[in-house]
This record gives structure tokens, sequence and C-alpha cells, in this order.
């Protein structure tokens, strides 16, 4: 999903840090002020290593996923490795994968079937490179085999990154046993605040930093922490831990019946993406033949719900992870992003559906859409 909102129990534990009396400078050694934020973010880096499995000190802390990709990639691929990356990857990759070829770096998109998963055998005499692909598809819902993927990238002798900003909620991720070297999260992901999220590197990777001028975080990621917002990040992560499996089962229920409830009153209506297992609980995304959803969508301001990635919705064109996927460009511009979260309620999803059904089923149909 685009975004998930906060955790009333994450923003309780942000509001001292608000408070004037909190101001004090994580990184200054020399009064009580200090040492009281500085120890509340290391509680909170130890809880967002808690999260996937890491060691604190493999924790850096950012200002969300779209920096950690570059921070990653950026700063992780050795001097004229290869990169590769999915074709259905978050914008961040994406651009940071065609930076790297600018700079002469050989790079290569895995293509994906037409589920929208990577096929860990399109690795096979890459030799050492970067790989990046993430963990579930944010549009979509695919889950990735980035276990697969990254043992075939050590026994190459590569570095294996994922985006895992989309499976952490309702997932687990256990970066040792995996074998993972990078991992990116987000905090406003996982009912935590907007603004912050974190980059874990196993410990051993050399990274180079993208930003200069302070030596905060073993000078890898320079720059005042921002107290309020680790604290958030920690508990939404902390409870993301907790609850992880409970939600799960609860929003592939929800799901389900919003999927039964479209395809009852929209006939022809076509699923994106894995069913079941294999894709994210609390994601559906489905075609509506002929129509255009994003007009469609201008009739709906009560829903919060897109046609493609939010990063890439001022773009105008189709889904790339739709075109990967083998959609036609009128298939993309005639299908809806719909993500559930931690307090949708049943009588939510009921109330969606039946604006959605009155809304695409209305005379305004294929003739509207754009592919056409």
């Amino acid at each position: 999903m685009a975004s998930t909102p906060l955790d009333p129990a994450v923003l309780d534990e942000m509001l001292p840090w608000l408070a004037a009396g909190a101001a004090g400078n994580p990184h200054s050694a020399g009064h009580r002020a200090g040492w009281r934020a500085a120890e509340a973010i290391e509680r909170a880096r130890g809880e967002v290593a808690a999260l996937i499995g890491a060691r604190p000190g493999e924790i850096l802390f950012t200002s969300g996923a779209t920096e950690a990709n570059g921070l990653a990639l950026l700063g992780a691929v050795p001097e004229g490795w290869p990169v590769a990356a999915s074709a259905v990857e978050h914008p961040s990759v994406l651009a940071c994968v065609a930076e790297l070829a600018r700079r002469g770096h050989p790079a290569r998109l895995l293509p994906v079937d037409g589920a929208g998963r990577a096929d860990p055998g399109a690795l096979d005499g890459l030799g050492p490179a970067l790989v990046s692909v993430m963990a579930a598809n944010n549009e979509v819902g695919t889950v990735q085999p980035i276990g697969e993927l990254a043992r075939r990238c050590r026994e190459a002798g590569g570095l294996f990154h994922t985006d895992a900003v989309q499976r952490l909620g309702t997932g687990k991720i256990d970066v040792a046993a995996l074998g993972i070297d990078l991992l990116s999260l987000s905090g406003h992901k996982l009912h935590g605040p907007m603004g912050i999220g974190a980059l874990f590197v196993r410990q051993g990777v050399a990274l180079r930093p993208l930003l200069f001028g302070g030596g905060q975080q073993g000078g890898r990621r320079p720059g005042t922490l921002p107290t309020a917002l680790c604290v958030g990040l920690g508990a939404a992560c902390r409870i993301a831990r907790e609850r992880r499996e409970a939600d799960a089962l609860r929003l592939a229920g929800l799901r389900e019946r919003l999927f039964g409830a479209l395809a009852a009153g929209l006939p022809g209506l076509r699923r994106n993406g894995p069913e079941g297992d294999g894709g994210l609980p609390g994601c559906l995304h489905v075609t509506v033949p002929g129509a255009d959803a994003a007009d469609r969508l201008l009739d709906l301001p009560e829903l919060a719900l897109s046609t493609g990635s939010a990063c890439g919705s001022g773009e105008g064109g189709p889904s790339h992870v739709l075109l990967a996927l083998g959609r036609s460009a009128e298939e993309a511009f005639g299908s809806i992003r719909i993500g559930l979260g931690r307090f949708t309620t049943e009588d939510e999803v009921d109330r969606a559906a039946a604006l959605l059904v009155e809304a695409f089923g209305g005379p305004r149909g294929g003739s509207q859409a754009r592919g056409a």
C-alpha cells in the first residue's frame, strides 16, 4: 500500500519527544538532554534490528526507504561490478540502476512471470554483482523468492539488497537466515511516522556515504537524527513484530471478502499478481476491462485508492509493473490498486466494494479508456 495511518500507540511513544523539554541533540555528549535522546534512539535501533533479525550496529536510520535504497545501491556497489534488479522494482531502485549504468556499471533488469515473480535462474552467469529485488511488490503484492535470490547471489560472490517496505508489516524476514546483505524499510508503511526509515547493512559490507559533513552513524549516514521519528519507527517495528501474524490472517480474509464482492458486481474483473500466500495479505490489484480507472476514481474522493505506485502517479503513463507482467497499456489504465491495513474494518471493505461497483459498473465504461 502507498501508506498506512499512524498507530495511536506509536504516537503515544513519540509525543514526549516532541515536547519543548525534550529538545536535546542526541549527538551532544555534554548534557543530560542529549544523553536521554541518544539512549532513546539506541533503543529504537534495537527494535528495528529485532524486526529483521539483525544486530543494532547494522542499522542506519535514514529519511525513508528511497534514501535507504539509494544508499544501498550507490554506496555498496564495488567499482565496475554489474548491477541487476527486477523489472518491477520501485522507481527509487530503477533510477539508481539507471544512474549506475550511466556511470559505466553493466546493468540488467530481471524479467518476471505473469504473476510478477522474478526468476532466480536469471542470475546465472552474471558473476559477482549487486542485485536488488524487493521482498514484495508495492503495486500487485507479489512476494518474491528473496531467499533463493540471495543464495545464488552469495554463491556468485555478489551482494544482495532487498527493498522490504511492503513485506515487514505482515511477513517475517530474517536477514541472517536468508543471507541478505542490505535491506531497506520505511516507517510509514508500518503504521509509523513519515520521514523516517532505515537501512540494514550486514557487518563487513563496505558502504560509501552519499552525504558528508558529520560523523553521525559512523560517518556512513551523517546528519542529526530526529529523536521523535526514530522512537516512532522503533515502536512501529516492535508492534509489527508482535502483531504481524494476526494482522496477516485478518487482512487476507478482508482481501478475499473485497475481491469476492467486486467480482460479483463487475463481470470480467481480472486479478493481477498472485493469489493466496503468494501475495501480500493487504494488497488487492484488479483490472476492470475497458474502464479508465483514473477517471472513475475521481468520483470516489472518500476512497484513498490509486492506479499504480504513488511514487509514479505523476508520470501519466501505464504502470511499468503491469507492463512487465504482460498486461497491455489499456489494461493498465483500467487497473486499481487497493491497500488494506491494520485498522481496516469489514464495514469499510463492504462500503468500498459497493462504491467501486457503482462507479465502475456505470455507463461511462470502455469508450473512456486511454489505451483504446
